[in-house]
């Protein structure tokens, strides 16, 4: 089978109908019943039961649409990434989130895209502000955007990416058995956090509106003990015993290999993270991004 295969069943399985589908992809109708006559002479069995005007999918078509779909995203990938690639050789691609977000899931994804992609090169801004993420994608400073919480509207676009967890981290315990490399099964409350003290980012910063959200839930003060603005020396500073924190489930993972307790938090805590970009002014290699961003983190899920 050859792409376009691939294509003329997918567009037959969504639309239900040869007819209907041959008009969307502007081919004759028999030239598309043998092509997919010729797709399941291939695999040797058939994808479809015919029923009055209509198809529908049998169970072998069933079991193939969605790998046809990832199939077909791959392809626009590869060429977004070919278009997208300059004089000088290599697609750039251009991404603004905070600290928590571009470690988790950004990281990840922007290591396996590149492993498919070796020539497109990947620039990830940190915003000094929350809502400079999505000022920044507006303005067209950055193509793509990682914003936790309710999606924008206007005149940008979005995709859910991930819900990510949040955990409690805290000092190494003297007094018990290490539990290095992995999380306390023993949730604790938010309260909890506040009386031995917050470590945290500064007002204004997506770590700090994450901690405040709960503690006004619980009608607490929402000071922390010790406010640093660097992110990355939150779990160096719980580890060292000012304070406990509340970070993601990836960075409360490393902490927690240094010898950090780690516990789920009660009630649970956790954020969904989109990716954004402006409507109609993407490139074709980010617009390829975001679709195996998708793909990537819902097969992850």
């Amino acid at each position: 089978m050859d792409r376009r295969h691939l294509e003329y069943f997918v567009t037959v399985a969504e639309l239900g109908s040869f007819t209907r589908a041959a008009q969307a992809l502007s081919i004759a109708q028999p030239s598309l019943s043998n092509a997919i006559g010729w797709l399941e002479r291939d695999l040797d069995i058939r994808l479809f039961d015919r029923h009055g005007r209509g198809v529908r999918l049998t169970p072998a078509g069933e079991a193939l649409l969605e790998p046809a779909r990832r199939s077909l995203r791959s392809f626009e990938v590869a060429r977004g990434a070919v278009r997208a690639v300059s004089q000088a050789g290599f697609g750039r691609l251009s991404i603004i989130t905070n600290t928590l977000w571009a470690v988790e899931p950004l990281a990840r994804l922007v290591g396996e895209f590149r492993a498919l992609h070796p020539r497109v090169q990947v620039t990830v801004a940190d915003p000094i502000w929350h809502g400079d993420v999505l000022e920044t994608v507006r303005m067209g400073g950055a193509e793509l955007g990682l914003v936790d919480g309710t999606p924008p509207g206007g005149t940008l676009e979005s995709r859910w990416l991930a819900d990510l967890e949040m955990m409690a981290v805290c000092p190494p315990d003297p007094t018990s058995a290490p539990t290095v490399g992995r999380a306390d099964k023993e949730s604790i409350t938010i309260g909890d956090l506040s009386e031995r003290g917050l470590v945290c980012t500064p007002d204004g910063t997506v770590l700090r509106g994450i901690v405040a959200e709960p503690l006004l839930t619980a009608g607490l003060s929402t000071d922390v003990a010790v406010e640093t603005a660097h992110l990355a020396a939150v779990a160096p500073l719980v580890l060292a015993g000012a304070g406990a924190a509340v970070l993601p489930r990836a960075m409360a993972d490393d902490a927690a290999v240094k010898g950090a307790r780690v516990r789920p938090l009660d009630p649970p805590l956790r954020r969904s993270v989109h990716v954004i970009w402006r409507k109609r002014r993407a490139s074709d290699l980010a617009l390829g991004f975001v679709d195996f961003c998708v793909e990537a983190c819902s097969a992850g899920s």
